[in-house]
């Protein structure tokens, strides 16, 4: 089964409909007010992990113990380590953060040009298409009425065939409206051929914002980058409960 893509799903209902433009476009501001919240979030986590990392070092170097000798010294200096180890991951682990929090800023801002760029565009399509579409629909108005005028002079001047005044006034109104007639037909051609070119060119350029915008992964990306330095930086030592039982039953 093919995957669905937006440029195969986002169209509106009728030539002048733009909803699904609308929606894409939505949904791109949504996932920029996304990023901005994994950029809040893993802040709050940065400052978070480095003062939780600061805090364990400070706890570790500040332990005294220094009078002690032989294991029990050894493995309260264990302790310590440990302890100090895992408050440098915790620091290592914020400057990380930090670092996405950087990336997605500028992917954010690189998404904002983006977006602006084939809004841009798509707004200028867009305006273009509706009023050729207006005027389309008033030369077809145009061109019916016409065609109803000259169905009535026709009928009006099979009516009169005797020659006379009237009737040479009947058969002039009929061939004038023939003409009129035909210079409508080509206003209203010319103006579904002009339509038609700026609908493909319309078309294709939908087509590629929504290409855009798919390609555009909103936050999915740094997040689970993130949640990676996550896992990669958690110590993979002994605990500090299992040295302080160690510890405990040398004393």
């Amino acid at each position: 089964m093919a995957p669905l893509l937006f440029k195969d799903a986002f169209w509106g209902n009728n030539l002048a409909c733009h909803a699904g433009y609308d929606a894409v476009i939505q949904r791109l501001r949504e996932g920029r007010q996304m990023c901005k919240d994994v950029e809040e979030l893993l802040k709050m986590r940065a400052l978070a992990e480095e003062k939780y990392g600061k805090e364990l070092v400070t706890i570790a170097r500040k332990a005294g113990g220094h009078a002690e000798i032989s294991t029990l010294r050894e493995s309260f200096d264990q302790l310590k380590t440990q302890i100090e180890n895992i408050g440098n991951f915790h620091i290592q682990l914020s400057a990380q953060l930090k670092e996405e929090v950087k990336k997605m800023e500028a992917f954010r801002e690189r998404q904002k040009e983006q977006r602006k760029k084939f809004e841009s565009i798509m707004e200028k399509v867009q305006k273009k298409k509706v009023f050729l579409l207006k005027k389309t629909m008033e030369s077809k108005k145009n061109y019916d009425q016409r065609c109803r005028e000259m169905d009535e002079a026709e009928q009006e001047a099979e009516k009169t065939p005797v020659p006379s005044k009237h009737s040479e006034k009947v058969h002039h109104k009929a061939k004038q409206c023939r003409q009129t007639v035909h210079e409508a037909e080509k206003l209203y051609r010319a103006s579904i051929a002009q339509l038609d070119d700026v609908y493909q060119d319309w078309k294709n350029t939908h087509k590629s914002t929504c290409e855009v915008v798919c390609a555009l992964k909103f936050y999915l990306t740094p997040r689970t980058q993130a949640t990676n330095h996550t896992h990669r930086h958690t110590p993979h030592t002994t605990s500090p409960k299992r040295t302080l039982i160690l510890l405990t039953r040398k004393v």
